[in-house]
């Protein structure tokens, strides 16, 4: 794709964008971006916080969002967009850089000084980040300046990407629109890491193989403490596997032993510390002084002993100890880049064991987004009187989905697709979480922003006793069928109707700050006001007639004018409206406001007997389809040859038994796979397949 044809389709991207969300075109552009970027480590989970200001000496102060101090390494983004309406690539200059990046400066020096930030609203985003600023100083390692811009970075752009603010060092990161594109165009969720161990004025890693499969190679290995704490010093989170950098506190007892091991017994730390686990895509060897030694390291990811490696770090760095004679033992695994999406966060969930980590934690593939990706792929909206093609909801189950499907489409391809998937009616799987908390009555889940509300959500998903996963799924599947999707879709829809809400009432109730927060809040009020009176929000309507009405959008307003009165009168030692909003005691008082549901109790709920029936219905269609889903892929395996290739695989009799050997040879063929008719027949089958794919097999697929 050429830069003037993807700079067209990034356009329509944000056009969509300002359209659904409600936002100006560079906020659009801005939050567009964001979404691609908070999976990639050296960004982070974005929040939208528009502030423009000047300071004492005339300088403008410019900031159109940030993203959270990252516990793990110290580091913060402040981010700033330059969007340019304009049909062809113009050039980004080193001029424009410098203005942007000052902007950004400016705004970082203010909030570190010793007083607020003149101008900013006591209760906004902006002020919160800048109350973060100066009240974790201490605990900052970088900030890090993100310029986002839809042009392309001159060529005679000079690199200066490093400085400091108040003896914080900062990086620049420039998002040009070459940059941009080979982010769209790729399916890489973050920019690969590329350590070289000579950079770091280091022969290598001692290493010995341990074992070596396809796909799979793992080294037993000895780093120094130094050079530990050098690379993470360097590159910070972006050395954390992503799973582990969402979920893992970086605080704990743990971080006591190894300071004190540290100070009072260097020379014990290798005996005394389980070290860490991490996995690469390549490797460069030197074989030479009779040591075999890892001179070089692709996409390293610290798997399990994150806080290993920065209390490393924090007791060189903060303590001022020594880390001479430290010596860290390290298990690599090195994965094909093929297994590497599936693999990686497996060996992640396996290593980690001092750190329980639920198996729903490790998300990005579970059953659960393959069957809401495949029940929207096919279930249709409700037809319109006039409209000629019905549509459908996309659900993205990974990050950009919707954009990467339609991207390379010719015209009338994409023409045709944009009118089976409107733009409009797309959700991703952190949204789906949100509107799972809100419409649950947990809009301080919600509050809590996207990583860790979907962390919430997922929790749900977690097996219970002694069920494995597959076997715990196997009992919940049928609560989220179609049923559910066609609720989530309705949350969607009441979730951008309270957005449009909110924005139009700026300058008459609307204060400008925290719409997701008021969002989430006053949805959530008015299902708990319907559930007081023992009725239920009539949700299959709201999917029927794909929008709302004037009698609920009203209860939504009277609702969101006194969340937002609620939420700015902070309790006793709070100072933030975003913490508080993230806090169960919030909702406890919110809960108990009065709100007035008018017309709109009897026009959009139903009474608690018809919710179950249709609950019960529901859960009854979802388990139909869930068996009828599992007879098609025993079929569909079976014409790919799958099973008779695994009746041949030569270590089937050490994990096939008994019985389970005659059902595999029934489904050999499709033939006779086709006449297997019973569940349970089918739920042995895929869970031999399982089992046998745990231990290494690799059959055709579908």
């Amino acid at each position: 794709m050429e830069e003037e044809e993807f700079l067209e389709e990034l356009r329509q991207m944000v056009l969509r964008r300002a359209a659904t969300q409600h936002l100006v075109d560079t906020l659009a552009f801005v939050s567009e971006v964001a979404a691609r970027l908070d999976e990639d480590p050296v960004f982070g989970e974005f929040t939208l916080a528009e502030h423009i200001s000047q300071n004492s000496k005339k300088q403008q102060l410019r900031l159109h969002g940030f993203t959270e101090l990252d516990e793990s390494d110290g580091t913060i983004s402040l981010v700033i967009g330059r969007w340019a309406d304009e049909q062809k690539p113009n050039p980004l200059t080193t001029a424009d850089v410098a203005q942007l990046r000052s902007w950004l400066e400016n705004f970082a020096s203010a909030a570190l000084a010793d007083k607020p930030i003149d101008q900013m609203h006591a209760s906004g985003e902006a002020y919160a980040l800048a109350e973060t600023l100066r009240s974790r100083k201490a605990d900052l390692s970088c900030i890090r300046l993100h310029i986002i811009s839809n042009q392309s970075l001159s060529q005679r752009f000079r690199k200066e990407f490093r400085s400091h603010i108040a003896d914080i060092p900062t990086e620049t990161h420039i998002w040009d629109l070459q940059r941009l594109m080979a982010m769209y165009s790729s399916d890489r969720e973050r920019e690969m890491v590329e350590i070289d161990f000579a950079d770091f004025e280091s022969n290598g890693i001692p290493c010995i193989e341990a074992s070596k499969t396809d796909g799979l190679e793992s080294y037993l290995c000895v780093i120094d403490g130094n050079i530990l704490a050098d690379l993470f010093d360097r590159y910070g989170s972006r050395l954390l596997e992503g799973n582990v950098r969402s979920f893992l506190g970086m605080k704990g007892n743990v971080n006591k032993g190894i300071r004190k091991t540290i100070q009072d017994a260097r020379h014990l730390f290798f005996a005394y510390n389980n070290g860490i686990a991490a996995t690469a895509l390549a490797v460069k060897f030197d074989a030479s002084k009779g040591m075999n030694r890892i001179t070089g390291i692709s996409d390293l990811q610290i798997v399990n002993g994150g806080q290993t490696t920065a209390s490393i770090l924090r007791a060189r760095k903060q303590d001022k100890l020594s880390l001479d004679g430290v010596a860290v033992p390290m298990k690599l695994t090195v994965v094909a880049r093929g297994e590497a999406h599936d693999l990686i966060p497996k060996i992640a969930e396996y290593a980690n064991t001092q750190n329980k980590v639920a198996i729903a934690d490790f998300f990005a593939n579970h059953p659960f987004h393959r069957k809401m990706e495949e029940i929207s792929r096919r279930v249709l909206v409700p037809a319109k009187a006039g409209v000629r093609v019905q549509s459908k909801w996309f659900y993205e189950r990974s990050r950009g989905q919707y954009q990467n499907e339609r991207l390379y489409l010719s015209k009338a391809r994409k023409d045709a697709f944009d009118l089976e998937f409107p733009s409009m009616q797309v959700i991703n799987k952190t949204e789906l979480a949100k509107y799972d908390s809100t419409l649950n009555e947990r809009p301080y889940w919600a509050a809590l922003g996207v990583q860790k509300n979907f962390i919430k959500f997922a929790g749900q998903f977690s097996p219970k006793g002694d069920k494995t996963e597959a076997e715990y799924w196997d009992e919940v599947s049928p609560r989220y069928g179609d049923a559910y999707y066609q609720r989530m879709a309705a949350t969607a829809i009441l979730w951008k109707a309270g957005e449009a809400m909110v924005s139009d009432g700026r300058g008459s109730w609307y204060k400008g700050d925290y719409r997701s927060q008021i969002v989430a809040y006053a949805w959530a009020l008015v299902f708990h006001a319907m559930r007081v009176d023992r009725r239920e929000p009539d949700l299959a309507r709201v999917w029927d007639k794909q929008a709302t009405d004037g009698s609920l959008d009203e209860s939504f307003k009277r609702s969101a004018v006194l969340v937002q009165d609620a939420l700015l009168i902070l309790p006793a030692g709070s100072s933030n409206v975003g913490e508080w909003a993230k806090k169960e005691a919030c909702w406890e008082k919110i809960s108990g406001l009065k709100l007035d549901l008018g017309d709109a109790k009897e026009n959009w709920s139903v009474g608690k007997e018809v919710d179950n029936a249709r609950s019960r219905d529901g859960r009854q269609q979802g388990a139909q389809d869930d068996g009828i889903t599992r007879q098609t892929e025993i079929v569909s395996l079976a014409r790919a040859g799958y099973w008779q290739a695994l009746s041949e695989w030569g270590q089937l009799g050490k994990h096939v038994f008994g019985s389970e050997m005659t059902l595999l040879q029934k489904a050999s063929t499709p033939s006779r796979a086709t006449k297997l008719a019973m569940d349970k027949d089918w739920k042995k089958l895929l869970d031999i397949k399982r089992r046998c794919e745990e231990e290494g097999f690799r059959g055709p697929t579908t």
